[in-house]
């Protein structure tokens, strides 16, 4: 075991090993203390030689023992000082002087993996509390999870173990994934404050519990941040003992719901909407026969059974009916695995009788296809005279309406060739953007470019940001057509092999220049035949902005008279509405949003998937009332009922969390990838101690080391050892 500890460098004060040169000291001694005498025959001596010989045996024997005794003496004694550790079951404990120990717990979703009757994270918490129980005197504690963001949940060193051992029981795994990079520098701060508050804890050990998850560990950092990450755990190697202790499996299989979402951006009373998900196998087998539910308001209303092939996907569809308007909670579940939190996967549907469309006219005439709208509410509505009633219900209006008019009524605002806006009506169409509107601005000769860029176009991030452009001057088109620009954006995609629309052949007369700032997060969907931008959009809030630079009637275009302008129109509001869809629909960790009702609405009461209710924050955006919750931890579905001041519960909306199913992927960093590509020059202990558990196998625990006080007591036991083997020696040779 000795020599196993000198190979393994398990010391804490490694240093005191150089004093192992003096164990030679007794050897060398008695080596200088041989003498060399000059043989005279005397034949008296004969007799007493004979009676030496006789004896040598036991004599060698004896000095040797003595010599042997001596040298473990000092050899004890220096391992002693030296404070050796002991791993067992991955955790490297010592005692010593009062030590701050900081547990790291891997918060991480695919912790709740649970390839036997305990998650990974239950074993965490397992391992977590028995480092606590085997504590050294005077030992304080400090609690993170490393999760994104990272928690920290014990922040000054604890030195009550019951009060620790109950925030460990009471921790629950995220829905979330996990920053590595932000966790060790919250593990930093930690250390640091300890340090300066509580200089008695002269040593710091750092115990990360996690399954070594590649979507954790092997982060995509940019060369600054992947330096500074690993300058900050050198110094945390170098500082403090730093374990890893792996609880993961490697191997480990994993099916997911990857994607839930509707065919169409908005759904109608009535109408079939179709329901597609989509599935991932993460694992190296594949499955079949896996069986994946609909569940609509908690209803279950279909089934179906999909093979997945190894590492592949596989979608799946159903066809739904809605007939009542309201908010509707789509789930869908698969068959049950070792992950279950992404075998499930929520959608939010705002159910509409109509979808609500507003026209605002900036040309308003009495002639038929004379104002700037006439060809554009066909285009929204080409079945208006039809029996059946359309699903889409455009309502137009002069420019000077807008500010009488509530926009969050409607999903879609067109504005077309409005020549110029106030401040105020800037204001609004900023808030009805940020809280999931979609705005689409056709131009046209009426527009003032000057008060657009003004009061619309952000030329720093302080501004005011409405258009995903800035404009410049009209220019003419010429003989050139359209350029969808491959067809990339879901604008134009659904043209693709579609020639008979004629969008490429689109005439084109004039259009304003756009221009788009540097950096921007805007995208352009098509081109003029000339290379300009054509129709800009950006996200821009919850909302989307879409600009076209030319008219929506035929003033600047042939567009209305061709066969592609009625589908491109229907994309863009698709793609618009599409905003406040994705507003109800969002990722673990996003914040819900939303404007509270005109009218009494004071507050919101916000309705967990676990349960729970909690309150809202409420806040003034100019005219409007907003409110906001950020704390979406868990995955599932939200309901949000806003309530006047008598506590009565108004309209209620539904919203949906999921999970980002990156985590979903349980490959490993492995420990030559850990040491070489992660933590490069990083002293740290890399530690397996999880085993698949088997009937009649008991599990390793951590046991706190106390080998240096058993050493000190074994040095006190060859010194009398030697005492008596020199007295013994001595009193025989009389």
């Amino acid at each position: 075991m000795f020599a196993s500890l000198v190979l393994l460098g398990l010391w804490m004060h490694p240093a005191m090993l150089g004093w192992l040169a003096a164990a030679a000291a007794p050897l060398v001694i008695h080596l200088l203390s041989r003498r060399r005498y000059q043989e005279v025959p005397w034949a008296a001596v004969q007799y007493l030689l004979a009676a030496v010989r006789k004896n040598s045996r036991r004599i060698h024997l004896e000095n040797w023992l003595i010599l042997a005794v001596r040298t473990a003496l000092v050899m004890a004694v220096v391992a002693a000082v030296a404070e050796p550790m002991i791993e067992r079951s991955g955790v490297v404990a010592h005692t010593g002087q009062p030590t701050h120990k900081i547990l790291v717990l891997d918060a991480s979703y695919s912790m709740a993996y649970k390839p036997t009757d305990r998650t990974r994270f239950d074993r965490a918490k397992q391992l977590a509390e028995q480092i606590v129980e085997e504590r050294g005197q005077g030992d304080g504690f400090t609690l993170v999870l490393l999760a994104d963001p990272p928690q920290t949940i014990v922040a000054t060193p604890s030195f009550s173990p019951t009060e620790f051992l109950g925030e460990i029981a009471a921790t629950r795994i995220t829905h979330g994934g996990a920053d590595l990079a932000s966790t060790l520098a919250q593990v930093e701060q930690v250390v640091t404050a300890a340090r300066r508050e509580y200089p008695r804890l002269t040593r710091e050990q750092i115990y990360i519990l996690t399954d070594l998850g590649r979507t954790t560990w092997a982060p995509d950092l940019s060369a600054a941040a992947l330096g500074e990450f690993r300058e900050r755990s050198r110094r945390l190697g170098e500082s403090a003992s730093l374990s890893v202790i792996d609880l993961g499996q490697a191997g480990a299989e994993n099916i997911a719901v990857e994607q839930l979402r509707l065919q169409d951006g908005f759904v109608t009373v009535g109408q079939e909407t179709i329901i597609s998900a989509e599935l991932r196998n993460f694992g190296r087998q594949a499955r079949s026969g896996q069986t994946i539910e609909l569940f609509v308001d908690g209803r279950h209303t279909a089934q179906r059974a999909i093979d997945l092939a190894a590492g592949g996907r596989a979608a799946v569809s159903f066809p739904c009916y809605f007939d009542s308007a309201g908010e509707h909670a789509i789930e869908v579940r698969l068959t049950p695995d070792l992950l279950e939190l992404d075998n499930r996967r929520y959608l939010a549907a705002p159910v509409k009788d109509q979808v609500r469309v507003l026209c605002v006219d900036g040309r308003p005439s009495g002639g038929r296809f004379k104002s700037a709208t006439d060809f554009l509410t066909v285009a929204l509505s080409p079945t208006a005279g039809d029996r059946q009633r359309s699903r889409v219900h455009p309502e137009v209006v002069a420019e000077s309406a807008l500010l009488d008019t509530d926009l969050t009524q409607y999903e879609c605002v067109f504005l077309c060739n409005v020549a110029q806006f106030t401040e105020r009506e800037a204001a609004v169409l900023q808030s009805y953007l940020n809280f999931g509107g979609g705005l689409v601005f056709f131009l046209g000769d009426q527009v003032q470019p000057e008060n657009y860029n003004r009061l619309l176009a952000a030329k720093t991030d302080s501004d005011r940001h409405v258009l995903p452009a800035r404009l410049g001057s009209p220019v003419e088109a010429g003989e050139h057509g359209l350029d969808p620009l491959g067809y990339r954006h879901p604008l134009v995609a659904a043209f693709r092999d579609a020639e008979q629309t004629g969008l490429l052949t689109t005439p084109l007369q004039t259009y304003f220049q756009l221009q788009l700032p540097q950096p921007t997060r805007a995208q352009v969907a098509l081109a003029a035949g000339k290379g300009d931008p054509l129709v800009v959009e950006e996200t821009i809030g919850r909302g989307r902005s879409i600009l076209v630079a030319t008219s929506a009637d035929v003033s600047w275009t042939a567009m209305p008279m061709w066969p592609s302008y009625v589908p491109l129109v229907q994309e863009m509001l698709l793609f618009a509405a599409g905003g406040r869809l994705g507003e109800h629909n969002l990722l673990v960790g996003q914040p819900l949003g939303g404007v509270l009702p005109q009218g009494r609405a004071s507050g919101a009461a916000v309705h967990l998937p676990s349960g729970e209710t909690k309150r809202a924050v409420v806040t003034n955006d100019g005219a409007d009332r907003a409110w906001s919750y950020a704390e979406t931890s868990q995955s599932g579905i939200y309901r949000v009922a806003p309530a006047d001041q008598s506590g009565t519960s108004q309209a209620e909306q539904a919203f949906a969390v999921n999970l980002n199913t990156a985590e979903s992927d349980l490959e490993q960093v492995t420990p030559e990838e850990l040491a070489r590509d992660v933590w490069p020059g990083v002293r740290y202990f890399h530690r397996t101690n999880w085993r698949d558990s088997e009937p009649g196998t008991t599990e390793a625990i951590v046991v706190r080391n106390r080998l240096h006080i058993w050493l000190l007591a074994t040095a006190v036991c060859l010194l009398l050892t030697e005492s008596f083997l020199t007295w013994f020696s001595g009193r025989y040779a009389q």
